[in-house]
């Protein structure tokens, strides 16, 4: 019942976006992307297209602990990657945050106290190599989280580049999260086809939120 629930809810929301009417997210990234990044897209397809890409919209939701509903909401998909709207559905509010594009929406761990949400996102190259990118997002405000001074590992995790695959993704704290990856010299394609033969030797890296 409650995946009924959700999936009637997600698909109503994807509606809202369509409609314009999809309120602020706050702060992250363009204003204008978060508030309608579905209507964006749809409005850039031809209009005999429209409902056709409508439906293939794809949605998953899940739930927190206090009962706060969130979904990722997938467009412009292709094979495997798609562009991502994660709505929150709190005290009757929708609020949509748009995450790295052209991506694959792979986890999301709650942080033990609730207060943020860890998104894992990945983008593959090939069929060997998948590469990783790390979003936190604070659940109230709705909001994407910053980071305290990283080094240049932890901005590589959490670019919207994809350099570096994340093994292990998991919180160490109410505001840690701890990484495990691969302990490479470099990153390159090469590299990273090998190591993925053994997967012997690998460094772990934390991402503290402020």
């Amino acid at each position: 019942m409650r995946k009924i629930r959700q999936s009637c809810l997600t698909m109503s929301l994807a509606l809202l976006l369509i409609s314009g009417c999809a309120p602020d997210a706050g702060e992250p990234f363009n204003q204008a992307t978060i508030q309608n990044p579905l209507n964006d897209y749809l409005h850039q397809v031809d209009q005999t297209e429209r409902e056709i890409e409508f439906k293939r919209v794809q949605t998953h939701a899940f739930t927190s602990k206090s009962g706060d509903i969130y979904a990722d909401i997938r467009y412009s998909c292709g094979a495997k990657l798609c562009d991502h709207a994660l709505v929150q559905i709190k005290n009757d509010e929708q609020k949509v945050i748009h995450l790295h594009s052209g991506s694959i929406f792979q986890r999301h761990i709650f942080s033990p106290d609730g207060n943020y949400v860890a998104v894992l996102l990945g983008r593959n190259e090939g069929t060997e190599v998948v590469r990783n990118s790390v979003m936190v997002i604070r659940t109230e405000p709705f909001t994407l989280a910053e980071f305290q001074s990283k080094n240049e590992l932890a901005s590589m995790l959490t670019a919207p580049e994809f350099t570096i695959p994340i093994i292990s993704l998991d919180w160490a704290n109410d505001t840690t999260l701890k990484t495990e990856i691969p302990g490479t010299a470099d990153y390159t394609f090469e590299t990273l086809a090998t190591w993925n033969q053994h997967r012997s030797k690998t460094m772990d890296v934390r991402l503290t939120v402020k």
